[in-house]
């Protein structure tokens, strides 16, 4: 029984690893999805103004135009996580 237990442990981590590298990641898959449309600078510039509730509604309004990149739902958390944890320059 601690056997299988361990085992379903392990396996829950190793399913969430990539959620985890993805948040830790977010910089560079914010420049490539929003630079996609328009310059950085206007992304920069709502650092440390916007909270994560404010991003959400920033990011689903941009990812839901034509043009925009698709993005998968672990790219769109890590997106926000680290957009809303940037301070202002």
């Amino acid at each position: 029984m601690k056997r299988t237990a361990g085992v379903w442990m392990v396996a829950m981590v190793l399913c969430l690893m990539p959620v985890f590298a993805l948040a830790g990641d977010g910089g560079p898959l914010v420049e490539k999805t929003c630079a996609a449309c328009h310059d950085l600078a206007r992304v920069k510039a709502a650092y440390g103004v916007k909270d994560k509730a404010a991003w959400t509604v920033t990011v689903d309004r941009m990812l839901a135009k034509k043009k925009a990149p698709v993005v998968s739902q672990e790219e769109h958390t890590a997106i926000i996580e680290w957009l809303s944890g940037q301070k202002k320059q």
